[in-house]
């Protein structure tokens, strides 16, 4: 889920405002898939004693999902119900981190996973942070790991305000071996990430929850290197670079633009499609987010992305959302609403749909 991205952003306590009108919607359809899920940020460590080894464990679950609102899976139910953990330490300079993550799968009774309007037919999961790294005193940290995120994949969500259905740009996510520098304190910040060429799988997890667990074969990939500098133009205004290179892939630039009120990003992939078939893909996307009361926020979004692919007719998708985040209880409880509506332009045949997620956290301060 997107509720990291979300609570840093209000964390930050930036004020946002309302972007778009309501759209005029496609009906069409689109397959169930699995939700994405989006780990919050460590929490900050700072023992009072720099001497003694600090730990904490911290995590966050989601009950909800989405409903399609046409096409044959009208009124239909997508869960998306996950829950994950982990334990951070820190002594000095040093730190490190553990953290794992799972959700259910829904199937139906022929055994086909991720078909909306069917019970739990399993779960899947596994270890999707295990690092440790040195932190100098000016800021600059080199974290080494057996699980991470990539650079980019800690930017999923930056130029997206809404909590869940935002457009997922095609970089490089998680990753197995790889190093990671950067330094995010400052005026000007950078996070570059290199990764050797990893064939893990599912058949090598050392988690298996059963034979709706394909959790490991995400870190099937090539030899890459992704990063992105920020740099604070004004107090409120940040411009964004960010890079991808692969060994046969593709390749990836993004670059974004994020004021007080609105946030923008446009990116271009020479090699990826829309992941079925090679192919390039340009998008771009608009979101915006009003404060309207104490820890309630409005959101709103709009993306396009045009791929233009190798082996089958080229397609558009063209989409519009609104949001609301509401989070309580000190920050430890938040319920999110989201919708997606398609529009004219767009013929993806994907489905209009509405998502509503309750949150719990523990271990947040």
């Amino acid at each position: 889920m997107k509720c990291g991205k979300m609570n840093r952003i209000f964390n930050n306590k930036i004020g946002l405002v309302f972007l778009l009108a309501w759209p005029t919607a496609l009906f069409a359809q689109e397959p169930a898939v699995p939700a994405e899920h989006n780990v919050l940020a460590p929490p900050e460590l700072t023992p009072a004693d720099q001497s003694v080894t600090a730990f904490r464990f911290y995590g966050e679950m989601g009950l909800g999902g989405s409903v399609y609102m046409n096409g044959p899976d009208q009124h239909k139910y997508s869960d998306g119900t996950y829950i994950e953990g982990g334990l951070e330490v820190k002594k000095g300079n040093w730190f490190g981190l553990i953290y794992g993550e799972g959700w259910t799968v829904q199937a139906d009774d022929k055994g086909n996973a991720w078909v909306a309007d069917h019970s739990w037919g399993g779960f899947e999961g596994g270890i999707n942070r295990f690092y440790g790294g040195y932190r100098t005193d000016k800021g600059t940290e080199l974290i080494l790991s057996m699980r991470n995120d990539s650079s980019l994949d800690d930017l999923q969500w930056w130029g997206d305000f809404t909590p869940e259905y935002g457009y997922v740009i095609p970089n490089t996510r998680d990753l197995t071996q790889a190093v990671k520098v950067q330094n995010l304190t400052g005026r000007f910040r950078y996070s570059v990430t290199a990764a050797p060429q990893s064939r893990v799988n599912e058949s090598k997890a050392l988690l298996h929850f059963g034979k709706y667990d394909r959790y490991s074969d995400k870190y099937t990939y090539q030899t890459m290197v992704n990063g992105y500098t920020q740099f604070d133009l004004l107090e409120g205004l940040t411009l964004l670079n960010g890079l991808e290179l692969t060994d046969g892939t593709g390749q990836l630039v993004l670059a974004g633009l994020q004021g007080k009120n609105l946030v923008g990003r446009v990116w271009h992939h020479t090699g990826k499609g829309d992941g079925r078939h090679p192919g390039s893909e340009s998008g771009m996307m608009l979101s915006g987010m009003v404060e309207a009361a104490k820890g309630l926020y409005l959101s709103t979004a709009y993306s396009y992305a045009e791929h233009k692919l190798d082996n089958a007719p080229d397609t558009t998708t063209s989409y519009a959302q609104a949001g609301i985040w509401y989070e309580y209880a000190g920050g430890r409880l938040a319920t999110a609403l989201d919708s997606k509506f398609y529009m004219t332009n767009d013929n993806t045949g994907a489905s209009n749909s509405i998502f509503l997620m309750q949150y719990f956290y523990w271990g947040k301060s």
